[in-house]
């Protein structure tokens, strides 16, 4: 009825690739937003969350 999960080697790829892949957004979001200028941030600062 209930297994004992057993990992091999390989199966430790996934969260390697998922924990890259989620960095690698992360650090590009980072990148884009020290890059952008001050009155592209001024805008992006004043969108609203909501539509009225």
């Amino acid at each position: 009825m209930f297994r004992r999960i057993i990992y091999e080697d390989w199966q430790l790829i996934f969260p390697v690739v998922a924990l890259a892949v989620a960095s690698i957004v992360f650090l590009a979001a980072a990148w884009r937003a020290s890059r952008m200028k001050p009155a592209q941030g001024e805008r992006m600062a004043n969108l609203p969350f909501e539509t009225d």
